[in-house]
């Protein structure tokens, strides 16, 4: 069996990376989580290993996370990480340990998942995917595994699916009335692709028509999700948004992104321009102005996940359950009455 010495260099990391990682400690970054945990199964390590695991006295077996590759890219989405994490934590609340996986509807990666199912004693599942694969539906749905799909997933949805979710369209309606109501009417958000995306956008066209203001599509602002995507898109964008009085930003990364952009151009935040973001990460918490957000309650999210996962373990249960999380605005120093 290969040691973690050698996945150490397997992996570019440490030894005590490595152990961490399998023991999936929330001190390591998901993304190095994964690819060490990739690497040991490859190798057969994590998989024997974890199979032992179910022996120890009181323990429930495992549940495993699949995590779909397209969030997987670097710099890692932070609040996956932090819903990740959360997961991890009652999972294991529960008496049950975790493996994580990640998931691009290739052999190898179907493969993979197959061999931790196989090998590891897993009771049941949490898919973290913004896209459903029907293959690996079918495939747990074929082996009768609980599973659940928590956070990022394509509508429309399956009625026959275990889904949890925040209610995003909720979410995106509650910040752009959080600007109305502070008098701004000429308000332009930044979304991306997604189906989360979609419904913050409608919520966000909801909130301006129901108050009868347009939705102008030229203030609708379509980037990636990386800090330097919200600060070049706000620049190549600023013509047609320099008349706009506040910003929804749909994730905290672009919503940061747009307070440095308009202070590194002399613009005062929030006395000339209001901007909200989305997803209530703590790093909002290190801008200036902090920045004002809609939250994603994460604890709640992963607390009706893994609940409603140990109670379909448990009472070997095949029916399907849609239940929608709702979001909160958290005010902090970004926003204020329209001058």
């Amino acid at each position: 069996m290969i040691t973690t010495q050698e996945l150490a260099r397997l992996a570019g990391v440490s030894q005590s990376t490595v152990s961490r990682s399998l023991q999936n400690s929330s001190r390591i970054s998901l993304e190095t989580r994964i690819k060490v945990q990739e690497l040991a199964a490859q190798h057969g390590y994590t998989i024997k290993k974890r199979a032992g695991i179910s022996n120890i006295s009181g323990n429930n077996g495992g549940i495993a996370i699949i995590l779909g590759a397209d969030k997987m890219h670097s710099p890692l989405d932070l609040y996956l990480e932090y819903l990740s994490n959360e997961v991890i934590r009652q999972i294991e609340k529960q008496n049950y340990y975790c493996v994580i996986s990640s998931y691009d509807a290739s052999d190898h990666s179907f493969n993979y998942i197959q061999s931790i199912i196989e090998t590891a004693d897993i009771k049941g599942i949490v898919i973290i995917n913004g896209n459903y694969h029907s293959e690996l539906e079918d495939y747990l749905s074929h082996l009768n595994i609980p599973h659940i799909y928590t956070q990022y997933f394509s509508r429309p949805m399956k009625k026959s699916l275990n889904i949890i979710d925040v209610d995003h369209f909720t979410g995106g309606f509650i910040a752009t009335n959080h600007l109305l109501a502070l008098g701004h009417q000429r308000i332009g958000t930044f979304t991306s692709a997604g189906s989360d995306f979609k419904e913050r956008t409608e919520g966000y066209c909801t909130a301006l028509v129901n108050n009868n203001l347009e939705c102008n599509p030229d203030w609708i602002i379509q980037t990636g999700l990386t800090y330097d995507d919200g600060y070049q898109n706000m620049q190549s964008s600023w013509n047609q948004l320099c008349d706009c009085t506040a910003f929804f930003a749909q994730t905290d990364i672009l919503g940061i992104a747009i307070i440095n952009y308009l202070t590194d151009h002399g613009y005062k935040v929030p006395q000339q321009y209001s901007v909200i973001g989305f997803d209530g990460i703590p790093e909002g918490n290190y801008c200036r102005p902090r920045l004002t957000t809609v939250i994603q309650p994460v604890l709640k999210i992963a607390e009706r996940s893994i609940e409603h996962l140990t109670y379909l373990i448990k009472q070997k249960s095949t029916s399907a359950a849609h239940l929608f999380v709702q979001p909160e605005l958290y005010l902090r120093n970004s926003t204020s009455h329209v001058k």
